[in-house]
């Protein structure tokens, strides 16, 4: 079974080739980016930034999309000791009052 990629740069998904190269192109395949050079571009800049593997940021990618399963949502949690409770969206103080 081929795996279905993200592209970081235009969002799209794309199924590269199981060899990972193009073959009409001659250039090889990414699994974070299409054959698109502005894609390709954008996405090798964000990787050198964040400094993390292809493969790492291919699978956050797949996940995200709900490529690998349910998309995993983060749990509420509680306020942190100390701080104030958020005020409720009426309830503010404003100048005209």
């Amino acid at each position: 079974m081929r795996q279905i990629c993200i592209c970081l740069g235009c969002a799209g998904q794309y199924l590269p080739p199981e060899s990972m190269t193009y073959p009409s192109l001659d250039l090889p395949a990414s699994p974070v980016h299409c054959a698109n050079p502005v894609c390709k571009t954008t996405v090798t800049a964000s990787l050198r930034y964040i400094q993390v593997p292809e493969e790492t940021v291919a699978k956050w990618a797949r996940r995200a999309a709900g490529l690998d399963g349910p998309v995993r949502r983060p749990r509420p949690g509680r306020a942190a000791r100390g701080r104030r409770a958020k005020a409720s969206p009426g309830s503010g103080r404003t100048k005209l009052l």
